[in-house]
C-alpha cells in the first residue's frame, strides 16, 4: 500500500552512481588496483633471505582518521527523486574506527544487513584487495572497525530490498560528496533494486574522488580542511532513506493474488479498448 503521507522534495539532486549496476563492480575495481607497496605477502617473500622482524603490536592507544588519498576515477549523473521521509532515515549506523586490537562484544561479521522497507541493504567496509573486513558491535550499539595506517578502504552497498535506496555518508564528520560537515539533510548516493554501489573515497568532481586511507589524525582530511572537525576523526556515519523512484513500480513489484483487479497505471499506454 503506497504511503499517502509521504513528503516529497522535488528538484533536489541526487548523486547517481554509473558504476551501480545489476553486476556488482568490486572485481573490476580491485583489478585495477595496484597492491599497496610495503605490506602484504610480497614485501616478505623479498625478504626470505634475511630474518624478518616480527611485526611490532599496534599500540592500544593508536588513533586513525582518513587522508585524503590518490584519484580515482569514478563517474556520477545526477537524478531527481523524492525521500518519503525527509528527516527520518530507515537506518542509522556508526562506525568507530581505530588500529587498535580489542575483545569481541559481540558476534563479528563482515557484511551488515541493514533493514530499509522492502528488505535490507547489505553493507560492509572493503580493503585494498576487496575482502570485507571485519565489523564488531560495540557495547554502546556501535560499530567498531580496526585499520592500519596506509591502507586503503572503501564503502560497499548491496541494496537487497524492492526499493531504491538513499545513501548518506561521512567520514570523520564529513559528507563524502561535498566534504561539508555531516548532516541527514544533504543528498547521497542512490542504489537501485538488486545494485551495488561502492563509495571508493571523497568526491572531487563529477569524474574523480580522492581515496579513503587510514592514517594518522594530524594527516586526516578532517584535520586539513576549514570545514573539518578534528574531535570527529575516527567515525564513519551511514543514513539509508527510502525514495519515490517510479521505476521500483517495474523492478520491485510483488505478486499480486488477483492481478486482473489490479487498477490501471497511468503512466503506461493502457490496452486496446474491447
Amino acid at each position: 500500500m503506497r504511503i499517502l503521507s509521504k513528503i516529497l522534495l522535488a528538484g533536489l539532486m541526487l548523486a547517481l552512481a554509473a558504476c551501480v549496476s545489476s553486476r556488482p563492480p568490486v572485481q573490476e575495481m580491485v583489478v585495477s588496483q595496484a597492491a599497496e607497496p610495503g605490506y602484504g605477502v610480497n614485501r616478505l617473500m623479498s625478504q626470505q633471505s634475511e630474518p624478518v622482524a616480527p611485526r611490532p603490536q599496534i599500540a592500544e592507544q593508536e588513533q586513525l582518521g582518513t587522508r585524503w588519498g590518490e584519484d580515482i576515477r569514478s563517474s556520477v549523473r545526477f537524478v531527481s527523486l523524492a525521500r518519503f521521509w525527509p528527516d527520518r532515515p530507515e537506518t542509522q549506523v556508526t562506525i568507530r574506527y581505530d588500529g587498535r586490537r580489542s575483545a569481541a562484544m559481540g558476534p563479528v561479521s563482515a557484511i551488515r544487513s541493514l533493514p530499509v522497507a522492502d528488505g535490507t541493504v547489505e553493507f560492509s567496509v572493503l580493503g585494498a584487495r576487496g575482502t570485507p573486513l571485519r565489523l564488531t558491535p560495540t557495547s554502546g550499539g556501535d560499530l567498531r572497525l580496526q585499520g592500519r595506517s596506509g591502507d586503503l578502504y572503501r564503502l560497499a552497498f548491496g541494496n537487497r530490498s524492492r526499493r531504491t535506496v538513499e545513501v548518506v555518508a561521512t567520514v570523520d564528520g564529513l559528507d563524502v560528496l561535498n566534504g561539508r560537515p555531516g548532516t541527514i539533510a544533504n543528498r547521497g548516493y542512490v542504489v537501485r533494486p538488486g545494485e551495488m554501489l561502492v563509495i571508493e573515497g571523497f568526491r572531487k568532481s563529477e569524474d574523480e574522488v580522492a581515496a579513503f586511507r587510514f592514517a594518522a589524525p594530524d594527516d586526516a582530511y578532517a584535520a586539513n580542511t576549514p570545514q573539518g572537525d578534528p574531535r570527529n576523526i575516527g567515525v564513519i556515519g551511514v543514513a539509508l532513506f527510502t525514495l519515490d523512484d517510479p521505476a521500483n513500480e517495474v523492478v520491485a513489484g510483488s505478486p499480486r493474488p488477483f492481478p486482473g483487479d489490479a487498477p490501471r497505471d497511468p503512466r503506461f499506454a493502457p490496452p486496446p479498448a474491447p
